[in-house]
């Protein structure tokens, strides 16, 4: 048998055009498009394993990828070749060998997700911030953060057809601050439900703006019904910030 080498990618990526990270029939995903590359790149079909799917319009600034090469290459090679490749809206920003066991999605102990509101009308954050005009309860926010802190079945804040078995998740952070004109929303757990930050943000908003209140909201995370949460906020506000490994990994 010949040699293999396993290959972490960390990836930027402006969802704007894309149906998100993972492939899909009928659809141009972020995934297919990093494949193509790495195939026009080294004469190899790869199968890449992403640490987790992100939604349509959903950007990334730490996604991490993980694919295996029968030859060596430099992880400067790689990147400055696959980069060369990739159209402008995706970028690699680093490359390195890992060791053969290595899972980007496996592996992974933390993802840190951020979410920006912006408060006036943007043209050039158009695409990259939920612009939201009426009034909100900015403290109410920053108490509805650290309310999801610590371990909590998330039922009602993800999609209903979520084939995940367990809704359980540990949520390490969660807060809300404020920067310039945006509301920014940082959440970090050990893993996340099919649109969970975006319903989490929804229901947060529509608290601030009056039509739920403290308790509700209290109620709503305990309901494990997802029927009972607010909005789902726009994917064109979310990030992918990073993702969290053991060190060493």
């Amino acid at each position: 048998m010949g040699s293999r080498h396993n290959y972490q990618l960390t990836i930027e990526y402006d969802g704007t055009n894309y149906h998100g990270w993972q492939s899909q029939n009928n659809a141009i995903a972020i995934q297919d498009i990093i494949e193509k590359s790495v195939k026009k790149l080294t004469g190899k079909k790869v199968r890449m394993t992403g640490s987790g799917r992100t939604d349509t319009g959903v950007h990334a600034r730490g996604q991490v990828a993980n694919f295996y090469l029968p030859a060596r290459w430099t992880s400067y090679k790689l990147r400055k070749g696959l980069n060369a490749y990739l159209p402008p809206d995706i970028v690699i920003t680093a490359v390195k060998e890992v060791s053969l066991e290595f899972n980007a999605r496996f592996d992974a102990r933390r993802r840190i997700y951020q979410y920006f509101i912006s408060r006036k009308e943007t043209a050039v954050q158009r695409n990259y911030a939920w612009q939201v005009f009426y009034r909100l309860n900015e403290s109410m926010l920053i108490t509805l953060g650290s309310i999801i802190i610590g371990v909590h079945d998330f039922s009602s804040f993800s999609r209903v057809d979520t084939q995940t078995e367990s809704k359980i998740c540990e949520v390490f952070d969660s807060y809300w601050r404020e920067e310039n004109d945006f509301l920014i929303y940082r959440i970090e757990a050990n893993r996340f439900l099919h649109g969970m930050v975006r319903t989490l943000v929804g229901t947060m908003v529509d608290v601030a703006r009056g039509r739920f209140s403290k308790d509700q909201f209290e109620q709503i995370l305990v309901a494990q019904d997802r029927k009972l949460a607010g909005q789902t906020a726009p994917a064109l506000g979310l990030f992918l910030e990073k993702v969290i490994y053991d060190e060493g990994k």
